[in-house]
C-alpha cells in the first residue's frame, strides 16, 4: 500500500463528532496511533490511517453517514494556506483551479478535477487508495466540504445540480437530502458534484487580488515540502519530527504507516538511506544555526536529537573536518572579511 500523507487538520471536529454519537474518541484515536495529533493541524499523518479512522468511527458509533456529519465541523480553513489562497482568488474558476493544482499541499492521497460539458461543470474527487481501503466516509466528507465551500464562495443558499456517490444508496437517505438539497445518485463511478458552469466566472466578494498573488508566491516557495516521492516525504517528516525531540526511523515509518524495514528497503530502491537523509537534515540545520545564531552548542545538539553535545561534535567533525565551534568562528571570520571588502 502506498504511503500517502494528509495534514492533521483533516481530523478537525473528529472528537466532538464521535462523542456526539456516544463513542469514545480518545480510545479510538489512541488505538489507531492518532491520539493528540489533531493539536497540530499542520503536521502530517498517514492517509491510510485517516481512512481507517473514519471507517472505524462509523462502525463503532453505528452511524453509516459519519463522514457527512464530520463535514459539518469542517470548512475551507482545514486546507491551511491553500484555503486562504482559495478565498482570495478573483473568481470561482480560479479558486477551484488553485484547489486542483495544489491539493497535494493538504492531501497527497487524492486528486480533485473539474470538467465542463454543455454548460455543466463536473467537480470530481478520486482517492488513490480506492480498492485498497474503505473510502465511503471520505466520499461523504469531501462532498459535504465541497458543497459548503462553493456556498461560501458563491452564496449560502446555493445548491448543486446533483451529487453523485460511488457507494451504494444508504438505508436512511434523509441526512443526505437535508445536507445537499438536490438530486442524489449512488453507485456512480466517481464521486461528483455537478453545477451550472456559468458560476465559474463569478467574482468572489471580499477577495484581495494582491493578497492572492502573495499567497500564491508563498505556496510556490513551499512546493519542495510536498514532494510525492518517498525521499521528499522522509526529509520533510524528519524536519518536522525534530521539534518533538524524536526524529528516529521508527517515528517516521510510523507516520507513513509502514514498518522500519519497509521504509529502509524503499529508500534503498531510490538510492538513499534514512541515515543519509537524517544527516542531511541535521547538518543543514546545524550550519544555518551556527551561521545565524550565537546560541549554545548544547541547545543545538538537543534540537538536532543527538544524545549529547559530544555525539553532535564528533559527527560534525567527521563531516566537515572541524568542530562546530571552529566552523562557527571560521564563518564569522569570512563574514567580517566580506564586510571589510564591501567597505572599500
Amino acid at each position: 500500500m502506498s504511503d500517502y500523507l494528509v495534514r492533521a487538520s483533516a481530523l478537525t471536529g473528529i472528537r466532538p463528532t464521535i462523542e456526539q454519537l456516544g463513542g469514545d474518541a480518545s480510545h479510538l484515536l489512541q488505538r489507531l496511533g492518532l491520539d493528540g495529533v489533531e493539536a497540530d493541524p499542520d503536521t502530517w499523518i498517514s492517509y491510510s490511517g485517516f481512512l481507517l479512522l473514519l471507517e472505524q468511527a462509523s462502525l463503532e458509533t453505528g452511524c453509516p453517514h459519519f463522514g457527512l456529519l464530520l463535514s459539518e465541523h469542517q470548512d475551507v480553513s482545514i486546507l491551511g494556506a491553500l484555503g486562504f489562497v482559495i478565498q482570495q482568488a478573483p473568481d470561482i474558476r480560479t479558486a477551484l483551479r488553485e484547489l486542483i493544482t495544489r491539493f497535494s499541499f493538504h492531501n497527497q492521497g487524492a486528486n480533485v478535477s473539474l470538467s465542463v460539458d454543455k454548460g455543466v461543470a463536473s467537480w470530481q474527487f478520486t482517492c488513490k487508495l480506492q480498492g485498497e481501503l474503505p473510502i465511503r466516509q471520505q466520499e461523504d466528507l469531501v462532498a459535504g466540504i465541497g458543497v459548503d465551500m462553493l456556498r461560501l464562495l458563491w452564496r449560502p443558499d446555493w445548491t448543486p445540480n446533483a451529487v453523485y456517490f460511488a457507494h451504494g444508496e444508504p438505508e436512511d437517505i434523509k441526512p443526505y437530502r437535508e445536507r445537499f438539497r438536490c438530486p442524489l445518485h449512488f453507485d456512480w463511478d466517481v464521486p461528483t458534484v455537478t453545477f451550472d458552469a456559468a458560476i465559474l466566472d463569478t467574482a468572489i466578494e471580499q477577495a484581495n487580488p494582491q493578497l492572492h498573488r502573495l499567497l500564491e508566491s508563498y505556496l510556490d516557495e513551499l512546493q519542495f515540502a510536498h514532494a510525492d516521492n518517498l525521499r521528499g516525504k522522509v526529509v520533510y517528516l524528519i524536519q518536522q519530527a525534530m521539534y518533538t525531540g524524536d526524529c528516529s526511523i521508527e517515528r517516521v515509518a510510523s507516520t507513513l504507516a509502514i514498518n522500519k524495514r519497509t521504509l529502509q528497503r524503499r529508500l534503498k530502491a531510490e538510492g538513499s538511506s534514512f541515515k543519509e537523509l537524517l544527516d542531511e537534515v541535521r547538518f543543514d540545520a546545524a550550519r544555518k544555526y551556527l551561521r545565524e545564531s550565537n546560541g549554545s552548542l548544547t541547545a543545538l545538539a538537543d534540537m538536532l536529537c543527538y544524545s549529547d553535545l559530544s555525539a553532535f561534535s564528533n559527527a560534525f567533525r567527521q563531516r566537515f573536518g572541524v568542530s562546530p565551534r571552529c566552523w562557527r568562528q571560521q564563518q564569522s571570520g569570512h563574514q567580517a572579511e566580506n564586510l571589510t571588502l564591501q567597505a572599500r
